[in-house]
């Protein structure tokens, strides 16, 4: 099955009433734009793609929420537009999104007010994220800024101003960062206050405030910094300066600067030498596997699976699961005075293990033909869907099993040429699907092909 995403595993919802009434997804920007203008209103654009069907139902299900429909029905026009039309497409050059699944909300002057990556059944994020953006309506926008800085401005004052804009929804900014470091005076990098605000905006490592940083102000103080902001902010600074260094890494397919993200996430596990070295591996994985090097993202899974994954036992998992649960108990705030803890959701990262078991078996499938590979493809699917199953405390959440997973192994078994096996596993697949209230149509597809010998290998 096409990747699994952490929103199904962790947040389902059977919401049925009410929802964002959309228009025609062919709509241009330019009456979506009119539209807006004469009713008032902002405009909600979901871009979708065709890579992760089971994400886009996913969405289908958050935009369902009763809550939903007042709110957006009063203060929005909303489109949901699919990035392989070219309608979508046009959408997704103009406001500089590369990829699918990402919810944009903007005025009607194309500036956007807040953006939400990715999808969820949970239609209370959909509605917080509207919340946001109708509460940045009016004052200066980025077009504002955008105008000013091709008119020629370019004080440290207005550089500043304009990079916490973009930040503010979810743009990169580092190229405007290095213009605003060049405009301080060299001696001012080691004040605290403007490494902070540089370590903020999450610079890439082969940035010029990154480098400048690192060069010129002393660790000393770069660990007070560590230390004087909470645990999760200290957490958003290495998670921010990762993040961008790969994303870079990946858009200019630069390897070396994908190893230096690596390397630094691993250093951010200084006490813990099996848990860097595993997201090290991730993120390298991540790589390969986004700019298609398949050389060296199957050799990357083997050893990944073979030297982690599979010398874990179900036993091992549940310590991990117990041991973090603990952590994030001790981590939350006492509140009032009998020193009561806040709710925080927990994600137990046993789950992590046989998602990403499943995702790799099922990315083998799509790009590797050699049996040897998709034989320890289909082991490593037949893996994910034993943990999924001994580990999930909630057994009446997929009563049937995990139809991603099961979809994954009949795929599998399928382009190794075990043909009636594969069509046992779709059909198990298809029923299990059904339950969870989402749709089974590609999946019940796939099994008709199955039967009459036609699916793609």
């Amino acid at each position: 099955m096409k990747q699994v995403v952490l929103a199904i595993a962790l947040i389902i919802s059977f919401q049925s009433r009410g929802q964002i009434t959309f228009i025609n997804d062919n709509t241009s920007w330019e009456s979506l734009s009119r539209t807006a203008k004469k009713e008032h209103k902002l405009i909600f654009i979901h871009l979708e793609g065709n890579e992760c069907e089971q994400c886009n139902q996913v969405a289908t299900q958050g935009f369902n929420g009763v809550a939903l429909k007042d709110v957006f029905q009063k203060n929005f026009i909303a489109i949901r537009s699919n990035v392989a039309t070219e309608n979508g497409r046009k959408l997704a050059e103009k406001f500089g999104v590369k990829g699918a699944l990402v919810s944009l909300y903007v005025d009607a002057d194309g500036n956007i007010l807040n953006r939400f990556n990715g999808s969820t059944s949970h239609s209370k994020a959909y509605l917080e994220q509207a919340e946001v953006a109708i509460g940045r309506k009016g004052g200066k926008q980025l077009t504002d800024f955008e105008k000013e800085y091709k008119n020629g401005e370019r004080s440290a004052a207005f550089l500043k101003a304009y990079i916490l804009k973009r930040r503010e929804v979810h743009m990169p900014a580092s190229d405007l960062l290095d213009e605003y470091i060049g405009k301080l005076p060299v001696d001012s990098i080691v004040n605290f206050q403007i490494v902070k605000f540089i370590y903020q905006q999450g610079p890439t490592m082969d940035s010029r405030a990154y480098k400048l940083v690192q060069t010129l102000v002393p660790h000393s103080m770069i660990d007070s910094l560590y230390k004087s902001v909470p645990l999760s902010e200290a957490a958003a600074f290495n998670n921010g300066i990762i993040g961008s260094t790969l994303k870079k890494a990946i858009e200019t397919k630069n390897q070396h600067l994908a190893l230096q993200a690596s390397t630094f996430t691993q250093q951010t596990y200084r006490d813990d030498f099996m848990t860097g070295n595993l997201n090290y591996r991730r993120n390298m994985i991540w790589y390969y596997q986004q700019v298609k090097d398949t050389a060296s993202y199957f050799a990357e899974c083997r050893y990944f699976f073979d030297q982690i994954h599979l010398l874990l036992s179900v036993d091992s998992l549940k310590r991990m699961d117990q041991a973090a649960l603990k952590r994030n108990f001790a981590a939350q705030t006492p509140l009032g005075p009998a020193g009561e803890k806040q709710a925080v959701r927990f994600a137990p990262p046993s789950q992590q293990f046989h998602m990403e078991l499943n995702n790799h078996a099922w990315q083998f499938y799509l790009w590797n033909n050699k049996p040897r590979d998709l034989e320890r493809a289909l082991m490593w699917s037949e893996r994910s869907m034993e943990w999924h199953e001994k580990l999930r405390r909630d057994k009446n959440y997929l009563p049937l099993g995990n139809p991603a997973y099961m979809d994954t192994y009949a795929h599998l078994l399928y382009k190794l040429g075990r043909k009636d096996e594969a069509i046992e596993w779709q059909a198990k697949a298809v029923e299990a699907q059904k339950v969870t209230g989402m749709s089974w149509v590609s999946m019940e597809k796939d099994l008709n092909e199955m039967k009459a010998g036609t699916l793609k290998r």
